[in-house]
Formats: C-alpha cells, structure tokens, sequence
C-alpha cells in the first residue's frame, strides 16, 4: 500500500508532452505490486540505499533523495580528482563536463538508478588507473574509491556491471607496466570483476544474457534486423546529448541543446585522437567496441529496431568512458584549446543546459503547448516554497556558468601552447 501521488502520480501526463504534471490526486493509500521488492529487475542496493531517506511527507522524501544524489556525484568526483595525480586531475573534469548535458544533468539529481550508473562510469576507470600510478595511502583509498564506484554502478543496474568491468579492463590497459608492482596491483580489480558478475545475476535485468532469444517475434530476418540496426545506431549515441526526450522521451529537446553538446563531445574526442600511446589506443578501441556491441546485442536478442525499447541512458555509461579515453594523453589541463576555444566550448555548454533546464521545467509547469520564455506564467503546477520557477531555473543555470567559468579560468591563466607541444604518452602526464 502507497501513496495515491506516487501510484498514480504520472498517469495523466507521462506521455503527453503537452499536459502539465497538476493531475488530480486522491489522498489515500492504494495497493500496487509495481516494485523492485516483487520482481527484483533491479539490484536491491540503490533502492535499499534510498530507503533511509523515506519519512512520512512524499515531497521530502524526493528532496532529501535528490539532494543525497546530487552530493554523492560531486563529493565522490572531488574526492577523486584531488586524490588523482596531477597530471590526471584535468580528465575528472572534462570526462563529465563534456558528456553531462543535458542527459547526465537529469539523471545524476534523479531518483532513477540510472544516476549511479553515470557516477561509476565517470569515476570508476580513473580511480583504478590512479590506484595502478599512485603509492601511499593515496593509493590505498582510491582503491577504496574504486571499490565504492563499483559497487554503487553494479548495485544500481545490472547492465553498469558491465560496464563497470570495462572500466577496470580500461584502467588495467592504460596503466600497464612490466614489472611485479603491477602484477600485483591487478589482484585487485580481477577481485571486482567477480563482484560485478555476481551482482549482474542478482537483478532480473540479466535475463538479457540468460534468457531466450525472442526469434518468434523478430519484425524482420535477423540478416535485415542487424542491418537495420547498424544503420541506425547512432541515432542511439546521439540521443544521449538530447536528440531524444528526457523522461518518458516526450521532453523533446530543440537542436540548440543536442547540436551544442554532440559538437562539443565530437570535436574534442576526435582532437584527442592525435594524441596518446598504443595503451590509450587499444583502451579506446575497447571502449567503441562496447558502443557497437552491446546496444546490437540488446537490439538483436528482444528483435527490436533503435527507437524501441532500447533507450539512450542504457548505453549512456559507455559514452562516458569513451569520451573521457579520448582525451588521455594531454600534459596540460587546457588539452591544447586556446583561449576562444574554451570559451566556446564553455559558452556552448552553459547554453546547451540553461535551454536544457528551461525546457525541462517548462514541460511539467504548463506543457510544451506554452512557448513562452517567462515560466512563471502560465503556471498549472509547481511545488509550495517561495522561489517561483524563474528564479530556480535562474540559479540552476547560474550555477552551472559559474562553475564552466571558474574551470576556465584555471586554465586561462596558462598560455596553451600549441597542439604539436601538447602530445604527451599517458604513462608522461602522471608527473605530480
């Protein structure tokens, strides 16, 4: 027995981009067996976590959920890159800046699993390779740290599992040595790989491998079903930057969001091709194999087409560690931009998530019928606290310039010197 606002909360406009979220909600308990406790297509952990924020005010609760959330990604990733060498720090940064609009930014304040996931991807594949670089106790806690990514990615969805093991096999390709230290060193994700299968086969979600091929239902022969597919694929990954809704997909993004944010992430994946070892390169191939593998395998087994069932926050994670291994092997925190460079890039990205955020709010405010820029009006729903939607959606996008910003200036301060000065090998750019 739930709350009436959480069983029936969405109904009447999960799907229909145009209403609002003020639904008329009966205030009583009713009975619903759509929950991770009956089916267990989850890992219980991200749910058994969440559970302590629950009290008696639905409202709070969510609140106290989200706020956890959210100081969880950036505690964690700032432990991190403070524990991180300095010449790796840059890449904490820049591993999410340039994947989080406007996909990572709904999810990761969200109570949908699927933020965990984002966290593990961003930090998990660093956090090893800094365990494989650095000695002392900073060594021991981003082992510590490691262990925590794993943990919260696996625990959260069965499919950041595996994910997660391709991070610590990333980790172990860019940080190998020949020598006994490192021999010894990778007992330790070996160890977390046993983990992340164990808890793969604890959520129903790992039907995807156990259970049968549903060849009586393909639309299509499995030679049309693949070619489709791999025709269509990047409609997939592009959807992660907003060329599809967030939510139930029916919060279209405009081009100016997705645009913005594919560019970014294009442009700066492609430039680190220049740069890097044969460590970096055969980690980056892993990492687009997994791009192409794994969304065609989920694709061909339930024998559906991309743009059916297979959404783009289930192969998110991957994006993240590609793009984050693409820009390895750079000695300075600017990778090579100059000056106009990184504030496009940053302009770009502040802009993309402000006309993110605004479209967000907007829908579930009044519906995307309403095209006006003032969110204050019309307003058909909103919570009771004394900030009108404006103002919040003000300082969220304030927020998020003042951070690009700041991050600017820390490189600012440094002429960038050119590209052809900036190649450095991965196992160079660990210097402290």
């Amino acid at each position: 027995m739930l709350p009436a606002e959480i069983v029936k909360g969405s109904k009447c406009f999960a799907f229909y981009p145009d209403q609002s979220a003020s639904c008329p909600i009966p205030d009583r308990l009713l009975r619903t067996d759509r929950g991770n406790w009956l089916d267990h297509s989850y890992p219980p952990y991200f749910y058994a976590v969440m559970s302590v924020f629950v009290t008696d005010h639905l409202g709070t609760s969510i609140l106290l959920m989200r706020a956890v959330n959210s100081m969880l990604y950036v505690g964690v990733l700032t432990a991190l890159f403070f524990l991180l060498p300095r010449g790796m720090r840059h890449l904490v940064v820049w591993t999410a800046a340039i994947s989080i609009v406007p996909l990572g930014m709904f999810l990761i304040a969200s109570v949908n699993p699927s933020g965990w996931s984002v966290l593990s991807a961003t930090g998990l594949w660093l956090a090893m390779w800094g365990f494989f670089v650095q000695t002392g106790a900073r060594k021991w806690i981003l082992a510590a740290i490691s262990v925590l990514l794993l943990l919260l990615g696996a625990g959260a969805r069965a499919d950041s599992a595996v994910y997660g093991v391709l991070a610590l096999i990333v980790a172990a390709v860019l940080a190998f040595r020949r020598d006994r230290r490192y021999a010894l060193d990778l007992i330790l994700p070996a160890a977390l790989v046993v983990v992340a299968v164990l808890l793969f086969f604890s959520g129903g979600q790992s039907a995807i491998v156990t259970g049968d091929t549903a060849v009586e239902d393909r639309p299509l022969p499995l030679s049309s079903l693949v070619f489709v597919n791999a025709k269509l694929l990047p409609q997939l990954w592009a959807g992660v930057f907003g060329m599809w809704g967030l939510g139930w997909l029916d919060t279209t993004m405009p081009g100016i969001v997705w645009i913005t944010t594919l560019t970014v992430f294009g442009a700066l994946c492609f430039m680190g091709l220049r740069v890097g070892d044969w460590r970096k390169r055969l980690a980056l191939a892993g990492a687009a194999l997994a791009l192409v593998a794994v969304p065609m395998y989920i694709l061909i087994h339930d024998a559906v087409i991309v743009g059916s069932y297979v959404q783009p926050r289930y192969i998110y994670p991957l994006i993240i560690i590609f793009g984050g291994v693409a820009l390895v092997g750079f000695a300075r925190a600017g990778l090579g931009l100059n000056r106009l460079q990184l504030v496009v890039v940053a302009v770009g990205l502040v802009l993309a998530n402000s006309v993110a955020l605004h479209v967000n709010m907007r829908r579930y405010i009044s519906g995307l019928d309403v095209q006006n820029f003032n969110l204050n009006w019309p307003i058909e729903w909103w919570w009771n606290v004394p900030l009108s939607p404006m103002v919040v959606w003000a300082a969220g996008s304030a927020a998020f310039a003042v951070a690009a910003g700041a991050l600017v200036l820390l490189v600012w301060e440094r002429r960038t010197a050119p590209l052809e000065e900036e190649r450095v090998q991965p196992s160079e750019s660990l210097v402290a």
